[in-house]
């Protein structure tokens, strides 16, 4: 079977020259577009800036397995490291000819129209081996054959030269006075031809390659026209590559031997047979054929609409194919060689060969039957004595086993006088006759005949009746194709099953015995099983046999596996089954976190770059189709897990941290063993929170941060114990200074002078106002005991306390004294905290040093008012003589500053630092238009709390 490879993939060119497969099972291919590498699913293209041409020719592999090629403008690449490389641009000796080249170890020889040279490999200096116009070249072992022309006059001389080094010997001339057209040397193990076109045609010769002669051989009269391209040594025949295709011939006595001829319109330019036995076949113009198996053969039904139905083998590798509209194709291996056609378009269902009798039985899908003399080729209508059949047995020479789709019939003298003899009715599936007994399987089961008395025995298995689509049989035994319970044999009366590791959920659709071997057809291809060495052997796509097999024939030395419109030729013995071999399977491309990475045995990767995708391929044609690939993951998997066929990748989404080894094989579904891709390794390192260092830093932070908090309660409790000690040094000093601001509120002189007024009033016999003012005065000193405890009173009790305070110093100055309490409504006076008894002092200095001295009205204005920044505004405004002239009034002895005014600026400032209330006392003294003094005006604010 041969596919076009365009089937396969998507081929990037129709025209191609050469083909190879490298050490790594990569197909190269020369194109006109280009140089190609074919890795079993795509092509990669290779290319090189400075290249002149698309077209790349004569593929080369070095010792080293390095791919060389050159080009038509003399430009030499080579492929390393996955790119193409510029050798050598030798432009200036090829003049434009494609020039022959051989490697050697240090030097590639460049075989020109000016010469032979060599140029280094290293120092790419060119030395001149020869002189003169080379046309062709072959290569064995380092000796090279070159055809030269050289030119003497109007005479070209045409000479074959042997190089070995750089010593040229003269192995043949040819003198003509035109040019030889086209010649070509091809170097073989045992001798080398020149093939060259004349005006006759082409012209062979054979050069020995020990004496160092040559001899003119007869051209094939098949090659007598052709162009050829190349020639091949394939399995010990010559293969002519040609623009008709590649003809085969064997070699003997100096004589070639026609085999066949392949792709007889196709312009075949160079095959290849790859390391699965592949044959690989480039073409100039349709690009490139594949055939897994040259031995299996596809041979389309020509000339005929109708499809097959029924087949039957004859004699001496000849059969006969029935079909659809009533013909009977005979022929002899792949060859037509008659046709009969039956009266009417019968559709045939069955044939049956007599061999004894030469006759063929045709039976018909419908109530008729013919019988044909094979000696003659005559057609008998029969009628329905052989109608829908489905199998024939012969018993004797004169009895004949047949059934149908209703009955088991036995004929006496099937085709002159036939005596009918039914047997059973039922539907008859399959039959055989063995140790004179006959075995016929029917829907419902499985029974044999005694062929005396025709006396029928069911044939159990496991006490279940069987249900047989086949039968096959050796003289000894009979073998069984059960719908459900696979293959069974029967061997002396005995029935067992015939365990063969058939793969599972298998349908077999026939069974046949030949030469110990017993053939099964499957709708996954057709097995060869072994009955004495128990080997089981596959046909399947891979083999080139791309189909269900239904029916097979068995001919002398073929296999004829039939299809609707073609049928298959299958070698029975050599060269049916080759050995399928998987290339190394390697690792192309790694992604970490979808992001391609280079590619290396070992990877090192934080815990966050933890999502891995694989990417692998074995080389070889359709590998994508034959080949499974497995894996495991040490740390993860215990078994290997197997990959669906035609994926190429693993991807782990989401490895946790810890060391993974991906381990990879591939195996060829048809090879014995598996291959087996170098490991990769991946450490994912664990998350800084789960490293030992991260513990240890959070162990020391912890502990850090534990003596910082045990420092800083510390701190802490000394700074509150300072505190506290502080408060108590403040509330001290401020009750001192309560008691100073009481001891200086309460002086002698107010005492005295209330006192006074009250013996005044007492004297006067004013008992009532003696009375009130001594209440007024106890109020006054029990308010000023009680609030002196305090730190803070309500704004209300400040002000009960100062308007008590004024009430009385109203009687001191005789009631000449004039004052005013104005509190603003917007003041909660119950609420507003204010330090115990800081107003009075202020009101006593208005007093004793503003108004005291003064003559006439007297006033003194006590005001309380809040801010729209929650601020409480405390005024205390007198029109007393002014604070210079009352400084002026005190004796020059005895300087002092009120020891109240002193002790509420300690108050204000221990609040500020101590107590954090920013209390303010501003001193204003007022002067009227002409600069005189009118008074002064104390404002104290402080924050409403």
């Amino acid at each position: 079977m041969i596919e076009h490879m365009s089937n396969v993939s998507n081929l990037p060119d129709v025209e191609f020259y050469d083909i190879t497969e490298d050490n790594a099972h990569y197909i190269w291919l020369a194109a006109d577009k280009g140089l190609y590498r074919y890795d079993g699913k795509t092509y990669e293209r290779f290319s090189h800036p400075k290249q002149k041409a698309n077209s790349l020719f004569q593929l080369k592999l070095d010792t080293n397995g390095k791919l060389w090629s050159n080009n038509i403008y003399g430009q030499i690449f080579y492929v390393e490291n996955d790119s193409l490389k510029l050798f050598f641009d030798a432009s200036k000796l090829v003049k434009g000819q494609l020039a022959p080249y051989e490697i050697s170890e240090n030097n590639i020889r460049l075989f020109t129209v000016t010469g032979i040279y060599d140029i280094d490999k290293t120092t790419k200096n060119i030395t001149e081996v020869f002189e003169g116009m080379c046309i062709s070249n072959a290569n064995d072992n380092q000796t090279n054959y070159t055809f030269a022309i050289n030119f003497e006059g109007e005479i070209k001389r045409h000479r074959l030269y042997k190089f070995e080094n750089k010593e040229a010997v003269k192995i043949l001339e040819i003198t003509s006075t035109k040019r030889i057209q086209s010649p070509k040397l091809f170097a073989f193990k045992e001798f080398v031809l020149l093939t060259h076109n004349s005006s006759n045609g082409n012209i062979i010769y054979r050069v020995d390659k020990v004496k160092n002669t040559s001899k003119k051989l007869k051209t094939p009269s098949r090659l007598q026209n052709e162009t050829i391209y190349n020639i091949l040594n394939i399995k010990d025949n010559y293969w002519f590559l040609t623009s008709s295709g590649a003809f085969v011939y064997s070699f003997n006595d100096d004589k070639f031997t026609f085999r066949e001829q392949l792709f007889t319109s196709e312009s075949i330019t160079d095959v290849l047979i790859d390391f699965n036995n592949n044959y690989w076949f480039t073409t100039l113009d349709n690009g490139v054929f594949v055939s897994p198996n040259l031995n299996i053969r596809h041979v389309e039904l020509s000339n005929t609409e109708a499809k097959v139905t029924a087949s039957v083998a004859l004699q001496n590798n000849e059969f006969v194919l029935g079909t659809n509209n009533g013909k009977l194709l005979f022929y002899n291996q792949d060859q037509l060689v008659k046709t009969l056609q039956l009266s009417g378009k019968k559709f045939i269902g069955k044939l049956y060969f007599d061999a004894a009798k030469q006759q063929l039985i045709v039976s018909i899908n419908a109530s008729d039957s013919f019988v044909v003399d094979l000696k003659t080729y005559k057609i008998k209508d029969v009628a329905n004595t052989f109608s829908v059949a489905k199998t024939f047995s012969r018993i004797d020479e004169n009895t004949l086993f047949y059934g149908n789709y209703r009955q088991g019939v036995v004929y006496k003298n099937p085709f002159t006088l036939p005596i009918k003899n039914s047997i059973r009715n039922s539907r008859v599936k399959a039959s055989a006759v063995s140790n004179n007994l006959l075995f016929v399987s029917y829907i419902d089961g499985l029974y044999k005949y005694d062929l005396n008395t025709f006396s029928s025995e069911e044939i159990r298995f496991k006490s279940n009746n069987l249900m047989v689509n086949a039968v096959a049989k050796s003289n000894t035994v009979i073998w069984l194709a059960t719908q459900h319970n696979g293959l069974l044999q029967l061997e002396n009366g005995i029935l067992t099953k015939l365990e063969i590791h058939l793969p599972e959920n298998l349908q077999i659709n026939n069974i046949k015995f030949d030469d110990n071997v017993l053939w099964i057809s499957t709708d996954s291809g057709l097995f060869q099983y072994n009955i004495k060495t128990s080997v089981l052997k596959s046909l399947s796509t891979q083999d080139g046999l791309n189909t269900a097999v239904n029916d097979f024939l068995i001919l002398d030395d073929k296999i004829i596996v039939t299809l609707p419109k073609a049928f298959y030729i299958l070698p029975k013995k050599d060269g049916l089954f080759k050995a399928f071999n998987t290339s190394d399977v390697r690792i192309e491309e790694i992604s970490i976190n979808d992001r391609d990475t280079l590619l290396q045995a070992k990877y090192k990767l934080p815990y966050n770059l933890n999502k891995i995708g694989i990417k692998f391929n074995s080389n070889g044609f359709q590998t994508n189709q034959h080949v499974n690939y497995q894996y495991r993951v040490k740390q993860i998997d215990t078994s290997w897990k197997s990959i669906p066929l035609n994926t190429h990748f693993v991807n782990f989404n989401s490895l946790s941290n810890g060391t993974y080894t991906f381990e990879l094989k591939a195996q060829n579904v048809s090879a014995q063993s598996p291959v087996f891709a170098t490991p990769i390794t991946f450490v994912i390192a664990k998350p800084f929170w789960e490293t030992y260092w991260f513990y240890a830093l959070v162990l020391f932070v912890f502990l850090g941060l534990f003596w910082l908090y045990f420092i800083r309660r510390l701190r802490q409790k000394e700074a509150q114990r300072i505190a506290e000690i502080d408060k108590i040094l403040i509330d001290k000093k401020i009750t001192n200074l309560r008691l100073e601001n009481l001891r200086s509120q309460m002086n002698p002189h107010f005492i005295f002078n209330a006192l006074n007024s009250i013996q005044d009033y007492i004297i006067s016999n004013e008992k009532e106002l003696a009375s009130s003012y001594l209440v007024k005065f106890s109020r006054l000193i029990r308010m000023y005991l009680e609030y002196s405890q305090q730190n803070e009173i309500t704004l209300e009790e400040e002000l009960n306390a100062l308007k008590l305070y004024l009430e009385l110093e109203k009687v001191r100055f005789e009631d000449e004294l004039t004052y005013s309490l104005n509190v603003d409504e917007k003041l909660n006076v119950r609420q507003i905290k204010v330090p115990s008894l800081f107003i009075q002092p202020y009101v006593e200095n208005a007093l004793k040093h503003g108004l005291l001295h003064k003559s006439g009205e007297r006033l003194l204005k006590v005001e309380a008012n809040a801010t729209n920044e929650n601020t409480l505004i405390i005024t205390v405004e007198d029109n007393g003589i002014g604070r210079q002239q009352s400084e002026a009034l005190k004796r020059s002895d005895k300087p002092h500053k009120p020891f109240a005014t002193k002790a509420n600026e300690e108050r204000v400032r221990l609040y500020k630092n101590k107590l954090k209330r920013n209390i303010n006392i501003e001193i204003i003294d007022l002067y009227n238009s002409n600069q005189q003094p009118t008074g002064t005006k104390v404002v104290i604010t402080m924050p409403i709390q």
